[in-house]
């Protein structure tokens, strides 16, 4: 069965929310990535879930940082790992990333590692080469699972997406890469998911139509089929 991940980003910022998203969504088969205050009460709840981020270091003097090792403690199972807006926001290279994946399969976590290229990359036909160059460094001298998700960064948001088949050749071209199981994420919604999912990928990434337990179990239902 496909996956169906899901990054809450910082959308929800009152108990109140995470209470009634939980209730409605209790029983779907997902895997959840919520703000780090908030992975305690999804796991109490029986959801599978992951972190949005960890940090380089695992003890230390290192204020605001997240560490791999709370993160088991808590029975997290995945990381987002290079998420386009960390690798914007928070300036974040390529050997921090590779670090972050070696750190989280130390510990038993499965990195979900994302990467995608820009709209100036993608109209001069440079998305294989952008994702070939991330890849080679993210994975260098990685063994073990990785999920890789392939995310344009110029989809994520903005309810463009690549044609079916750009996302199938891409898909293809990482899974000979990597050997990974790789999906898709960037505007999946209820409105495209039925096209998305006759394309041979192992799951979905999916940001703001998560927000939305309706929308959301809506899909869910299209991607168990």
């Amino acid at each position: 069965m496909k996956k169906v991940l899901v990054n809450l980003k910082m959308y929800q910022t009152s108990k109140e929310e995470v209470e009634k998203y939980i209730n409605d969504l209790k029983g779907e088969n997902v895997i959840l990535f919520p703000s780090f205050i908030y992975l305690e009460k999804y796991i109490e709840n029986g959801f599978i879930c992951g972190a949005q981020n960890i940090s380089t270091n695992c003890v230390g003097a290192y204020t605001s940082e997240i560490s791999v090792k709370s993160l088991k403690d808590l029975n997290v199972k995945y990381v987002l790992i290079g998420h386009s807006e960390v690798r914007k926001n928070f300036n974040e290279k390529e050997e921090d990333i590779n670090l972050k994946i070696k750190k989280a399969l130390e510990y038993g976590l499965t990195p979900v590692l994302c990467v995608g290229e820009t709209l100036e990359e993608y109209n001069n036909q440079k998305t294989k080469e952008v994702i070939k160059e991330k890849l080679i460094k993210d994975l260098d001298n990685i063994k073990g699972k990785v999920i890789i998700s392939y995310e344009p960064i110029w989809a994520i948001g903005t309810g463009k997406i690549p044609k079916k088949e750009e996302i199938e050749n891409i898909v293809k071209y990482i899974k000979t890469l990597t050997h990974q199981e790789v999906l898709y994420g960037g505007s999946v919604s209820l409105d495209n998911i039925e096209n998305l999912n006759q394309i041979d990928v192992d799951g979905f990434l999916i940001g703001k139509a998560g927000l939305d337990v309706s929308c959301l179990k809506k899909i869910i239902e299209v991607v168990s089929r």
